[in-house]
């Protein structure tokens, strides 16, 4: 494997774990670390880049988590398949898709505010008592073709919830969660289905009621493992497609 095994005098010092993990990122995308290849052990990557073992092993675990790395007990941690890599990585918001399909992504803030979480909030983004939760519903559009719309909700704290323009500004909610809260996704929990539209949801998407437009409900899971958000999605299925990874696993045992 190219570059593993070298010595790397002219790589940053003292690195803090993203740090460390966005360098090893980047030598995988660029293809620096091969397909299938075992990567330098725990002690190898502290000498090499002058950090401790605790550093890298939240680097390595932070890359296993973002499906970049596989760890076999007994014979290492290894670099996954791109093709394994990409659908690992589809969670992501809508801006990061349209930006991977060259599009130029916009949105239409709706709704934004405050609301109680009836029962089926509260089981899925695992709260107790009666707090409110952020409710945030939007347009999305590829430049002037709207492509979707939809809802979240999010355990947030009011009061150090962010405003309006600063998710206007910030253009993603993904984006904004990390960098004024901390949240970077994990992983979430999705079901889809399909339906003819209603008339207002006609309206917004540039559709006839007779159209079909998939429907989407999800639980996302950050890093900690907590719910940070359960979000509502409707596209319409002449402009939008999903990419699934189906394992053996997926399918229960009868």
């Amino acid at each position: 494997m190219s570059d593993v095994n070298s010595s790397q005098n002219n790589e940053p010092h003292s690195l803090k774990y993203l740090d460390l993990f966005t360098l090893i990122k980047n030598k995988i995308d660029a293809g620096e670390w091969a397909e299938n290849a075992t990567i330098p052990t725990e002690r190898e990557l502290a000498e090499r880049y002058k950090t401790s073992r605790t550093t890298v092993r939240k680097a390595i675990e932070h890359l296993r988590q973002k499906g970049y790395l596989h760890s076999e007990h007994g014979r290492g941690t290894f670099v996954l398949p791109e093709l394994s890599r990409r659908s690992q990585r589809q969670l992501h918001g809508f801006t990061d898709d349209i930006l991977a399909r060259n599009g130029v992504p916009r949105q239409q803030i709706l709704e934004f505010g405050f609301v109680p979480a009836n029962e089926m909030l509260r089981h899925a983004l695992q709260l107790s008592g009666n707090r409110p939760v952020l409710r945030i519903k939007r347009l999305r559009f590829d430049n002037t073709t709207p492509m979707g719309i939809q809802t979240a909700w999010l355990p947030v704290d009011e009061a150090h919830a962010f405003t309006q323009e600063e998710l206007l500004e910030a253009g993603s909610l993904y984006k904004l969660l990390a960098q004024k809260m901390g949240l970077e996704l994990l992983e979430a929990y999705e079901t889809i289905g399909a339906r003819q539209p209603s008339a207002a949801e006609a309206s917004l998407l540039e559709l006839s009621v007779n159209d079909v437009i998939l429907t989407c409900s999800r639980v996302t899971l950050s890093v900690n493992r907590k719910p940070m958000e359960y979000v509502e999605m409707i596209y319409p299925a002449s402009r939008y497609a999903y990419e699934i990874k189906i394992t053996k696993d997926s399918f229960s045992r009868k």
